[in-house]
């Protein structure tokens, strides 16, 4: 029996040992590197994207394809093209990052709540902090459990 007590303690040891699951942050680098990067374009002031922010589990999917798209618009409105590469490339890592999802698999949906156009239109910065957000949300799903619904 003592025996028993001391496994069960040496369990319980190990497992308030152990660390979280370590997400990828090259994603949230490129979203900081963006950031900081678009400052430097020449974007109109009066450019609006359509900016998902407390996305429910189920509207991730569509929020993420939402994200993407915006992201081209700001590319098209800000005029950036290949000769301005180094916000290019930020641009295309972030959608190559977005559409990876740190190897979380996210749920579709149909659902009209979940439309691009449902969301509130932002400026760039803060359609950019809330990108962030949304990645950050996908970063705290653990994928042992049911997952949450986001709200």
């Amino acid at each position: 029996m003592f025996a028993l007590h001391w496994i069960c303690a040496l369990t319980l040891v190990s497992c308030l040992r152990a660390q979280p699951v370590k997400r990828d942050t090259e994603l949230l680098d490129h979203i900081s590197y963006l950031n900081t990067t678009v400052l430097n374009a020449a974007c109109p002031d009066d450019i609006r994207l359509y900016s998902p922010v407390d996305i429910r589990l189920d509207c991730m999917s569509s929020a993420r394809n939402c994200i993407v798209h915006e992201l081209f618009v700001l590319k098209y409105e800000c005029s950036i093209t290949t000769e301005d590469s180094t916000l290019e490339e930020a641009i295309v890592n972030v959608i190559i990052g977005l559409r990876k999802n740190g190897g979380i698999e996210i749920p579709t949906s149909s659902s009209p709540d979940c439309k691009c156009e449902k969301n509130k239109q932002t400026d760039v910065k803060k359609f950019l902090d809330n990108m962030k957000v949304q990645v950050e949300q996908l970063n705290s799903i653990d994928q042992t459990t049911d997952l949450p619904v986001i709200m």
